[in-house]
């Protein structure tokens, strides 16, 4: 499996190609805010492909400066390698390719309890733990949704304190005032 960090165009292509039909339109950013953000130098997407260049799934990051640990803030498997092991591999690959510079990549999952399809929420956590992850003792309630809190090593672990600082610090970064207070909230560590 190859990694490859996407310009602005072909992050565009793989948004339009892919992300609308991967991801919910209330869960996707507008693209004009991920390219503020990569223009930013702090927000990092990747393609994943297989020996033949076909893409197979993608993970964009957002990865601070200063922090030890990033946001996972989008991944996905192309549908036709959909359970295969393809997702696995690439959390694999993506904790490898972070190794030299994070502690962690952090992971939001839907908290099964308030998910619109608690079995699919409780699924995904499970495929998140069987790659590695472990949970992290924070939730957080995001614009009124609920999310448990993973970490996926990708070195020594970094703690659940220094999670937590970097995931409020991704935040404060990504959601501008006056929309972060009352609408962006962290509970643990």
């Amino acid at each position: 499996m190859n990694i490859r960090r996407l310009d602005e165009e072909r992050a565009h292509q793989i948004y339009l190609d892919h992300m609308v039909a991967d991801f919910p339109e209330d869960e996707l950013k507008p693209f004009d805010a991920i390219r503020k953000m990569m223009r930013g130098g702090i927000y990092e997407p990747l393609a994943f492909t297989d020996d033949e260049g076909e893409l197979v799934g993608y993970a964009w990051q957002t990865v601070l400066p200063g922090c030890t640990n990033a946001l996972i803030d989008y991944l996905a498997v192309v549908p036709r390698r959909r359970g295969g092991g393809t997702g696995t591999a690439m959390l694999h690959a993506l904790a490898e390719y972070y190794a030299d510079r994070l502690g962690a990549l952090i992971i939001e999952c839907e908290h099964p309890a308030e998910a619109p399809d608690p079995v699919v929420a409780r699924r995904r956590i499970g495929f998140y733990l069987r790659a590695g992850a472990r949970a992290t003792a924070m939730e957080s309630r995001v614009f009124g949704v609920k999310y448990q809190i993973y970490a996926l090593l990708c070195g020594p672990d970094p703690g659940d304190e220094a999670i937590n600082r970097d995931l409020k610090q991704i935040y404060r970064t990504m959601v501008p005032e006056p929309y972060y207070r009352g609408n962006v909230i962290f509970f643990g560590a």
